[in-house]
């Protein structure tokens, strides 16, 4: 009965080390079993001890020697684990403020590169200020060559004026014509030579363009006054004074054929007159004395009608002399009104030529303001190359540093899922501690059944044979562990190593490209003051307005590189709170594992309570960051949801502002081919006066020839 009772049990045993081995968890059956095999060996030690004698066995203390030696295996073992897990963590720890030094150069670099761009907003703006202050001084400095050549042209006008009133005055003493003077204008050479200016603004074109025009239309209103009172008052006035003087020099015509004619029959009657005297004369001689008083009256008489012949001949005479005086008072006034109309044709031709120089100086100015254009549009299209040029380095920059970040962010996550494997191997490493307590406890139960049981020699046969049998499997099973962990162990290490090699040659790297980017931000300022120096010396120019588009333009990129960063970084803390909630799982499961193994281990409550007080100190204080660490990212997750709703309305304000600048750039633009074409069109006008003018003097010429043709007849007539 005992023999049976004996194999029944160690049937049960052997079902329940399987059953331990199937699940790994439970041993309180197991234990209970023992308890009660214990109980039952006491119970029948008593009845045995009389029949069988005390014979210890050798083999059963060796056995359990073994036993012992493999446990101490187990345990070096299990501290070989724990000093490389630690390891481990050492090595975690080290490489954590190099991590941190990492982020936190990543963070200067940005202040850096703030810096620069604030630098070079900064320079903008002093080229700005200095394109301004040269253009005033080269819009200064045209504005005072401009006057200077209009006093030159003043003067020259003066110098033939006062040249043609010394030939009058001169004339008017010595009463002969000098040589006509011919006046030539000499050019100076620095009016003809342009000021060589490199760089124009569209700003002063326009201001240029507005004091051209008002300069034509000044020029043209004068041109207009003067045309009108030319036309009106002096022509006119003209037109009068030769009509009258026609109708003056017809009078005098009739009254000359008058006179004349009574001269002639004066001249006839004194002819007629002196006959009859010499007649009466020749018959005084051969006439009578009886005769002599009659001939004595006539010749009274005849004396009489000679003195009176006389009188009217000296009247006639005198007449005459009142006559020629009138003609030659009436050929010097026509003489001098000729004269008078010929200063005002120079004055007027010089007028007219100063309006042509004018004009022709604004045709010139247009074309220099034409090329000007042409010059600023090549130069603005080369700011843009060399704004493109600068904004691929600056993404050749920003995809390097965007690739540093990438980098970086797998390191994070290698090093999150290395922390979560370490967190696998801990929760193991657990599992296999209290898998050697409860072996433990198995080989303590053994050893007191074995000791116990020396004196049954068939039950410790039994019980040696079951401890063989459960010898060899959990030899087998430990030595297949043991290698399992042995290998994971290593494989463990030399992923460690490897990943500790690549983490040190990437911040190897990373510091290379660290120190690249920061040499080549350095050579960027160099290369910037350069040109700086070069601006300040050349004192080029650039349109304020394609300088507020492209700093608009480059506002619109940083907003949205900004936005991304922004998208990544809400990328980031999405994935770092599915870890955390992974690790809260991970963490609930550790509560679930440990829970079960507190229910499981009655016998080591005392001692696992501490464990689990620690570990529920820790899951709360786990619980308590994570909390922390979820409200901190959804206010940083709220934070940039305000920053990008924020710079979405700002990139709306300036994508109108931007509409608002093209808009006004091409109502600029129409202005000035308004403007352009009404200069074309007041050129053409002026031409068109130009040429009425010239007809005008024309006729004038014919006019002033005709008359002195007609002077001349009257000259000749008189003459006759």
């Amino acid at each position: 009965q005992t023999i049976r009772k004996l194999q029944d049990e160690l049937d049960n045993t052997t079902q329940l080390i399987e059953s331990i081995r199937s699940k790994g968890a439970d041993l309180t059956q197991f234990t209970n079993f023992l308890d009660g095999t214990l109980s039952h060996i006491r119970s029948t030690e008593t009845s045995t001890t009389a029949s069988t004698p005390s014979t210890p066995s050798i083999s059963n203390c060796s056995e359990c020697r073994q036993l012992k030696n493999a446990l101490m295996l187990e345990l070096t073992g299990k501290e070989r684990y724990r000093f490389g897990y630690e390891q481990l963590a050492a090595m975690v720890k080290e490489a954590a403020p190099i991590l941190r030094k990492q982020k936190q150069d990543y963070e200067a670099s940005f202040e850096v590169i703030a810096k620069l761009t604030s630098e070079l907003n900064e320079a903008r703006k002093e080229l700005s200020d200095l394109h301004q202050l040269s253009d005033e001084s080269i819009e200064n400095y045209r504005y005072i060559q401009r006057e200077n050549q209009y006093m030159n042209d003043d003067n020259k006008s003066l110098g033939t004026k006062i040249q043609v009133l010394l030939a009058e005055i001169e004339e008017h003493r010595t009463g002969k014509r000098p040589a006509e003077i011919n006046p030539t204008i000499s050019e100076d050479e620095n009016s003809s030579q342009q000021v060589p200016l490199t760089f124009r603004n569209v700003v002063e074109l326009q201001h240029a363009n507005q004091k051209l025009d008002k300069m034509v239309r000044e020029l043209r209103a004068q041109n207009v006054i003067e045309d009108e009172d030319l036309n009106r008052t002096r022509f006119e006035e003209l037109k009068k004074e030769h009509k009258l003087q026609e109708v003056k020099l017809k009078e005098a015509k009739t009254q000359l054929e008058m006179w004349e004619t009574q001269m002639n029959s004066l001249v006839q009657e004194r002819d007629f007159l002196r006959l009859l005297v010499s007649r009466s004369s020749s018959q005084t001689n051969s006439s009578s004395s009886s005769s002599v008083s009659t001939n004595y009256h006539q010749l009274e008489n005849l004396r009489d009608q000679i003195t009176r012949l006389q009188e009217k001949i000296d009247e006639l005479s005198k007449k005459n002399t009142q006559i020629y005086n009138e003609k030659d008072e009436l050929t010097r006034s026509s003489n001098e009104k000729i004269r008078t109309l010929q200063y005002e044709l120079l004055t007027s031709r010089t007028e007219v030529e100063q309006t042509i120089t004018k004009l022709n100086l604004a045709i010139d100015e247009q074309s220099t303001n034409r090329l000007t254009i042409t010059s600023l549009r090549t130069e603005i299209k080369g700011w843009q190359e060399r704004h493109k040029t600068i904004l691929e380095m600056k993404e050749k920059q920003e995809s390097q540093y965007y690739e540093i970040l990438n980098e970086l962010r797998q390191i994070k996550e290698e090093k999150s899922t290395l922390e979560m494997k370490l967190n696998t191997v801990e929760i193991e490493r657990k599992f296999e501690r209290i898998k050697y307590e409860q072996t433990d406890n198995e080989c303590k139960f053994l050893k007191n059944e074995i000791k116990k049981n020396e004196q049954i020699q068939p039950v410790i046969e039994k019980l040696q044979n079951l401890a063989e049998f459960t010898k060899e499997k959990t030899k087998a099973m430990f030595e297949a562990r043991m290698n399992d962990l042995m290998l994971n162990n290593d494989d463990l290490k030399q992923r460690f190593e490897n990943e500790e090699r690549e983490r040190e040659n990437d911040a190897r790297n990373f510091q290379i490209r660290l120190d690249e980017v920061v040499h080549s931000l350095q050579q960027e300022k160099l290369q910037h003051q350069e040109m700086r120096n070069k601006f300040n010396m050349e004192k080029e120019r650039a349109e304020q307005i394609n300088q507020q588009l492209k700093e608009f333009e480059t506002k619109l990129t940083t907003n949205k590189t900004q936005k991304s960063d922004f998208e990544q970084q809400l990328g980031d803390y999405e994935k770092e709170l599915k870890l955390f909630k992974v690790q809260l799982e991970s963490a609930n499961h550790e509560l679930e594992l440990k829970q079960t193994l507190i229910q499981s281990g009655n016998d080591n409550i005392n001692e696992l309570n501490s464990i689990v007080e620690k570990s529920s100190v820790e899951l709360e204080n786990m619980k308590q960051e994570f909390d922390q660490k979820r409200y901190e990212f959804e206010s940083e997750i709220q934070r940039l949801k305000g920053e990008l709703a924020q710079q979405e309305i700002i990139q709306q304000q300036h994508e109108t502002h931007i509409q608002s600048l093209n808009s006004q750039i091409q109502t600029i633009q129409d202005q000035h081919h308004a403007e352009f074409t009404k200069i074309n069109e007041l050129i053409e006008q002026a031409q068109i006066e130009k040429l009425a003018l010239k007809q005008q003097l024309d006729e004038m010429e014919n006019i002033r020839s005709h008359i002195k043709f007609e002077n001349e007849q009257l000259q000749q007539n008189i003459s006759q």
